[in-house]
């Protein structure tokens, strides 16, 4: 078998509060539904092992970067207990696992701690020394610059978050002696880090406070500020002290210094991938390109992904990168293809989906992976789909996805699915027919809607909503889509 394109291939799932669902682990609600048994870990890391991915990579989330952890106990020790059964688990099937956490962002309400105030400083340094000893063993541990998170108070700027990553960088390695490194460069860059966060006048540094002033105003947002000067500063720090930080550390560099890593917001990075990768390996933090946030529904953004992946291949000497979901008991066919595409760059993404569908739905079903491409009709963060479609030609497309999957037999899948053949059959039968109402001429919306949130978001009916509530939002995205027919000349 030839050599991998890129040796470090990570799936990254955000099973954050803010994004739970019935396709996401629960990792912070006990007695709620969606948790996770040791055998439901070690089928999926089997599954995304069989994928073609390297590394398993996870948010410790602002809920428990927080005080009480440091006293040990409750969801904190349950969740350190359960992350380092994954790294065994993990580790017996040959991947790495890498996890992730905004520098500076202490609790559920996603409290700002300033590097310059002597007591945000001391918690900053406990809360990083107790989870890189509390899970220790896990082989990456990546400093995230925020989103949420940052500073602007106190004389903060992008050169803090440098000096503070480069501060933890110790605390890190002496927690955890065998972890590498990996910096995240993540907005303007670097998110939430001096002018790339809006200005607000008397700011406390929590998020409640950003949503409640009048300051930034409805035309903007608290982050991705930032201008292609901006980020040249920033990029020029940071290639200055990276001699500073272990050989070995990775840092994480997307192509372009927008939310879908275009060249708008802070220009184009590729310069500057190029610069960071003479001194220190690079990856890239391509968070939208196969999945976005919000809407929960089987994706098809193969060919996007292949073109990124073939992108970064030409632009830099990158090491790879990381695929995000956050439904990863849903979007099999991106996991799938994401993780081949790390591979094989050149691989045909249409091709992969054929292949796949095939592999679990037998070979005379194959044509599903054709067919999968009408769901990508959901605008979104990451949307950006090939072609137009009408509402005839999708409600058709949908019908065929239906008796197809009526018809196919999983009984002879391939491959070593999570959840099982059957369950998977029956979730993806189940948005095809919601589809399908959704193209037709008189939808039901309501119902729709109340279908979607018992499908996808019931757990919200038993835990509380999070600093960033989403769910109603989510169901009542589900509920409008295809509302508009819409032509060539106005494509979804």
């Amino acid at each position: 078998m030839a050599s991998p394109a890129f040796s470090h291939r990570a799936c990254y799932v955000n099973f954050a509060e803010h994004l739970q669902n019935a396709w996401n682990p629960n990792m912070f609600f006990p007695g709620a539904p969606n948790v996770w048994a040791r055998e439901d870990w070690r089928r999926f890391l089997a599954y995304i092992k069989a994928c073609g991915f390297s590394c398993f990579e996870y948010w410790v989330a602002p809920t428990l970067f927080d005080r009480p952890a440091l006293d040990g106990g409750g969801i904190y020790a349950d969740f350190a207990a359960t992350m380092r059964m994954v790294t065994e688990e993990a580790h017996a099937l040959g991947l790495q696992t890498k996890f992730i956490a905004a520098v500076n962002t202490v609790g559920p309400g996603w409290y700002f701690a300033c590097p310059h105030d002597p007591a945000d400083k001391r918690l900053i340094r406990d809360l990083w020394a107790h989870w890189a000893g509390a899970l220790a063993g896990t082989d990456i541990m990546g400093i995230f610059p925020g989103d949420p998170g940052g500073c602007n108070r106190n004389g903060c700027t992008h050169e803090t978050f440098v000096e503070l990553a480069l501060e933890l960088t110790d605390v890190i390695t002496g927690a955890n002696p065998g972890a590498r490194i990996e910096l995240g460069t993540w907005g303007t860059p670097f998110s939430g880090w001096g002018s790339d966060l809006w200005p607000m006048t008397g700011w406390d540094g929590t998020w409640k406070r950003i949503f409640e002033t009048h300051d930034p105003g409805p035309e903007t947002i608290h982050i991705w500020n930032g201008t292609p000067e901006r980020a040249a500063l920033a990029m020029e720090y940071l290639v200055e002290r990276l001699s500073a930080f272990p050989e070995d550390m990775l840092v994480a560099i997307n192509l372009g210094f927008d939310p879908d890593a275009g060249a708008t917001m802070g220009g184009d990075a590729r310069l500057w991938a190029r610069e960071v990768a003479k001194l220190r390996p690079i990856t890239t933090w391509d968070y939208s390109v196969a999945e976005g946030e919000l809407i929960t529904y089987p994706h098809w953004r193969l060919p996007r992904i292949a073109a990124r992946r073939r992108e970064e291949r030409s632009a830099a000497p990158y090491a790879g990168g990381m695929s995000y979901t956050m439904s990863p008991k849903l979007n099999l066919l991106t996991l799938y293809a994401a993780g081949q595409l790390f591979l094989d760059p050149d691989a045909d993404p249409d091709a992969l989906s054929r292949s796949f569908c095939a592999q679990v739905f037998g070979e005379e079903h194959a044509v599903l992976g054709e067919l999968f491409e009408a769901f990508e009709v959901v605008r979104g963060w990451g949307f950006y789909p090939r072609r137009a479609w009408s509402k005839a030609v999708l409600r058709e497309k949908y019908r065929e996805i239906i008796e197809r999957l009526e018809a196919a037999d999983t009984s002879g899948c391939a491959l070593p699915l999570f959840p099982d053949p059957e369950t998977y059959r029956q979730d993806l039968l189940w948005f095809a027919r919601q589809f399908h109402a959704l193209a037709g001429p008189d939808p039901d919306r309501a119902a729709i809607r109340g279908a979607f949130w018992r499908k996808a978001l019931a757990i919200y009916d038993v835990i509380p909503m999070s600093a960033d509530a989403r769910a109603d939002a989510a169901a009542d995205g589900f509920a409008s889509i295809l509302a508009e027919d819409k032509g060539w000349a106005a494509p979804w």
